[in-house]
C-alpha cells in the first residue's frame, strides 16, 4: 500500500467518524472530571504529578524543576503540534529547524537529535537508541486528548534510566471517561496547510470506556521554487485507548496507534553518484501497542506493570531504517511505615534495528540490542517539614556495561506556602548505535584530476557513556492564592561528552579521497544556569505568566547551539460573550554565529458561539515575515534550516 493510498484511507476514516457522530453521539453522556485548565494558579500547585518520583505527589512538594502544561494551556497556545506546545515551558529550548524538523532540549546541547532529553508518551519512551534523540515529526496525537504534559528540567536517570540527562518530557493522555461523545476539528492556514481530525468515545459495559481517533494533515514547503526548502510534510494517523476497572479496583489500559506519511528532505551522499541532487522524499511509518495494569493493594501499596511494542520505519534513496522495540516494566510503590515511602522496579527493553543504503551502514555483530535495569528510591520523612529522598538505578547493556545513577534530594517546607529543595544527581547518556557502529557519508566535493572527495563519519565501538553530575537548588513561594513564584539554580559537571575529530585523509579502494571524521569522548566541562517563573491571576478573567531562563556552558563543541537568555510573557484574557484572547511573546537570545536573537509574538482569538462549538484564529510570528530559529546543519547533512514564516491559522472544533 502506498503512502497516498494510506493517507486517503485515514482521511476517509476521519470523514466517516465526522459523518456518523450525529447519529450515535446523543446516546452518550460524558462524565466530568476536574479540568486542569479551570484551576487557579494556587490550585495548580496541588495538581498531582507522577514523572518526578514515579508516584503521585503534589507539584508543590516535588524536589525538582517541574512545569505542567495543562489542556487549557495547549488550547490557548494556538499550537498545532506537540513541539510547538512545548515553547511555553521556561528553560526549554525549542527551535523549529524547518517545516518538519524541530530541535528541542533542556539546559543546552540542542540539535535535531538532542540526545540528553528523554521523551515519553503515557510512559512509553519514544527516544530512539539508533540516533540518540527523538523524531519529533512522528510524535503526534490529537492535542484535545492530552490531559497534561509534565516537563522536568534536570536529570532523572535514577528512575527513568539512561538518556534522562538534561530533562524529561512525559505526555499524558486523558482517561477515556473524559473523552466520551464526539469531536471533530477542521483547520488550515496560509502557510501551514490543512488538517482534519475526528474522535469518538463510548463505554463498554459499566466499567469500561474507550475512544478512537483519526487525523490527517498536509503542510506545504516553507519556500517553493528555485530556493525550495525541502520541508513539505503530510501524514495520517489513527489510534485508540480503552480502560477497564475491575470489581477489586484494578485498572487495565490498552492503547495503540498507526501512522503513515511522507516529507521532503536532503538525503545522505551516495558514493556511486556523489553529486546527484540530494532532494528526496522520506516515507515514514509506525505502529505502537501498549498495555498497562495498575493494582491498588491498599492505601499504602500499589503495583504497576506496563509493556509496549513499537515499530518505526523511515526510507529514502540514500538509506532505509526499520526498528522494532519491545519493553516490559514492573514497579511497586509501598509505604513501609509513617516515615518511609518507597518505590522500586525492574525493566527490560529489546530492540531490533535494520539499516541499509549507500549513505549509511552499521558495522556490528548483531542487529539486536537489549537493556536491563533496576531502581529503588526511598522518601524519608526526617521531620514534619523536612524530607530526604535517596535512590539509584543500575542499568546494563552490551556496549556501556554496568552504569549506576544515584540521587539525593532534600525538601524543606518552612510553611504551607514555601518550599525549598536541593538535589545532587548523577546521570548517563549511553552512545547511540550510529556513534558506536555507524559509517555515514555526509558530504562530497570535486577534486583535481576528476577525483572525488568524501566526508565520512565513522563510529567508535570504544565510546564511553557521557556522564553528568548535577547540583540543583529551588524555591517555590505561593505569595497569595493567585500569585506563585518558582526559581531554580543549577550547576552541571560534564564528563566524557562525545565530540568529532577530523583525521588525515586517505585514498580508498576506488581511488576516492576520504576525509574521515571520528567520534570520541573528547569534551569535559561545566554548565550553569537559572530558571524563573512568576504566575499571577490578575483577575478572575485574566492570567499572566512571566518566565526567564539563563544557561551558559564551556563544554560545547564549536558554535554553541543554545541561547544564553530566554524570556517569555504569556497572557490569557476571558472577554464577554465567550471570547478569549491569548497573546504570547518569546524572546530568544543569539543561538550561534548564524542565528541572531529574535522576538516572536503569537496571538490567538477564540469564540464559543455555542456550548459545543468553538471557532479560533491564531497568528504566529506576527512581528516579522520570517526568522531563523536554528543554524544550517547540526551534524546531520539531511537537515537544511529554513526560516520560520509568519502564519495565520483558523480552526473549527465541534463537540457533540
Amino acid at each position: 500500500m502506498t503512502v497516498t493510498q494510506t493517507r486517503r484511507r485515514i482521511t476517509r476514516l476521519a470523514t466517516l467518524i465526522a459523518l456518523s457522530l450525529p447519529m450515535i453521539g446523543g446516546a452518550l453522556r460524558a462524565q466530568q472530571l476536574p479540568d486542569l485548565g479551570s484551576l487557579s494558579v494556587g490550585d495548580l500547585m496541588n495538581v498531582e504529578v507522577t514523572s518526578v518520583s514515579r508516584k503521585g505527589q503534589k507539584l508543590a512538594n516535588t524536589a525538582a524543576a517541574v512545569f505542567v502544561i495543562t489542556q487549557d494551556d495547549i488550547r490557548a497556545s494556538g499550537a498545532t503540534s506537540i513541539p510547538e506546545v512545548l515553547r511555553i515551558v521556561p528553560g526549554l529550548d525549542v527551535a523549529r529547524v524547518n517545516g518538519n524538523v524541530w530541535a528541542i532540549s533542556a539546559r543546552g546541547f540542542n540539535g535535531r537529535f538532542a540526545n540528553k532529553l528523554l521523551v515519553m508518551i503515557d510512559g512509553r519512551s519514544v527516544y530512539t537508541p539508533l540516533f540518540s534523540g527523538v523524531y519529533w515529526d512522528v510524535q503526534d496525537t490529537m492535542l484535545e486528548d492530552v490531559e497534561r504534559i509534565e516537563v522536568i528540567r534536570g536529570p532523572g536517570g535514577t528512575l527513568w534510566g539512561a538518556n534522562a540527562v538534561n530533562g524529561i518530557i512525559n505526555i499524558i493522555t486523558k482517561h477515556p471517561i473524559e473523552t466520551q461523545g464526539a469531536l471533530v476539528t477542521v483547520g488550515g492556514g496560509d502557510t501551514s496547510g490543512s488538517s482534519v481530525a475526528g474522535r469518538f468515545g463510548g463505554s463498554i459495559g459499566h466499567n469500561g470506556y474507550y475512544r478512537a481517533f483519526a487525523k490527517q494533515f498536509d503542510h506545504p514547503a516553507a519556500i517553493e521554487g528555485v530556493n525550495a526548502t525541502h520541508d513539505a510534510w503530510e501524514a495520517g494517523r489513527a489510534g485508540f485507548r480503552a480502560d477497564w476497572v475491575s470489581k477489586k479496583g484494578d485498572n487495565f489500559t490498552a492503547q495503540g496507534d498507526i501512522y503513515r506519511g511522507s516529507e521532503s528532505t536532503l538525503g545522505l551522499v551516495d558514493p556511486g553518484n556523489p553529486f546527484a541532487d540530494r532532494a528526496a522524499l522520506v516515507h515514514v511509518a509506525g505502529e505502537s501497542l501498549q498495555f498497562r495494569w495498575n493494582s491498588v493493594q491498599s492505601s499504602r501499596s500499589d503495583t504497576t506493570v506496563q509493556s509496549f511494542y513499537d515499530y518505526t520505519a523511515r526510507s529514502q534513496p540514500s538509506f532505509t531504517v526499520g526498528r522494532r522495540a519491545f519493553a516490559i516494566d514492573f514497579q511497586q510503590h509501598r509505604k513501609l511505615d509513617d516515615r518511609n515511602d518507597t518505590v522500586w522496579g525492574v525493566d527490560y527493553r529489546l530492540s531490533d534495528d535494520r539499516v541499509a543504503g549507500p549513505g549509511l551502514q552499521l558495522v556490528r555483530a548483531s542487529n539486536r540490542e537489549s537493556i536491563a535495569s533496576a531502581f529503588v528510591q526511598d522518601e524519608i520523612q526526617l521531620t514534619k517539614q523536612l524530607h530526604l529522598t535517596v535512590g539509584t538505578k543500575v542499568e546494563y547493556d552490551r556496549a556501556s556495561r554496568l552504569q549506576w545513577q544515584p540521587t539525593v534530594r532534600l525538601l524543606l517546607k518552612p510553611s504551607e506556602t514555601q518550599t525549598l529543595w536541593a538535589a545532587a544527581t548523577s546521570a548517563v547518556r549511553t552512545p547511540s548505535e550510529i556513534e558506536l557502529y555507524g559509517r555515514m557519508n555526509v558530504a562530497a566535493f570535486p577534486m583535481g584530476g576528476g577525483n572525488i572527495g568524501l566526508v565520512v563519519v565513522t563510529g567508535n565501538p570504544q565510546l564511553k557513556p557521557e556522564r553528568i553530575e548535577s547540583y540543583e537548588a529551588g524555591y517555590r513561594w505561593q505569595a497569595a492564592h493567585d500569585l506563585v513564584f518558582d526559581a531554580t539554580l543549577f550547576h552541571n559537571q560534564l564528563n566524557d561528552l562525545v565530540a568529532t575529530v577530523t583525521k588525515p585523509p586517505f585514498l580508498d579502494a576506488a581511488g576516492r579521497t576520504v576525509i574521515p571524521v571520528a567520534i570520541d569522548n573528547g569534551i569535559n566541562g561545566k554548565a550553569n544556569g537559572a530558571e524563573f517563573l512568576l504566575t499571577h491571576t490578575v483577575t478572575t478573567a485574566w492570567n499572566v505568566a512571566l518566565g526567564y531562563a539563563f544557561f551558559r556552558s564551556d563544554a560545547e563543541n564549536g558554535d554553541a547551539f543554545y541561547p544564553e537568555h530566554q524570556w517569555q510573557l504569556r497572557s490569557s484574557i476571558h472577554l464577554p460573550q465567550h471570547v478569549e484572547l491569548d497573546p504570547s511573546a518569546y524572546y530568544v537570545g543569539r543561538v550561534n554565529s548564524s542565528v541572531p536573537a529574535y522576538l516572536r509574538l503569537d496571538l490567538q482569538l477564540s469564540w464559543r458561539p455555542a456550548k459545543r462549538l468553538e471557532l479560533s484564529i491564531a497568528g504566529q510570528n506576527l512581528l516579522r515575515a520570517n526568522h531563523y530559529e536554528f543554524g544550517a546543519v547540526d551534524g546531520d547533512a539531511t537537515t537544511l534550516a529554513a526560516p520560520v514564516q509568519r502564519t495565520v491559522n483558523g480552526k473549527i472544533t465541534w463537540r457533540f
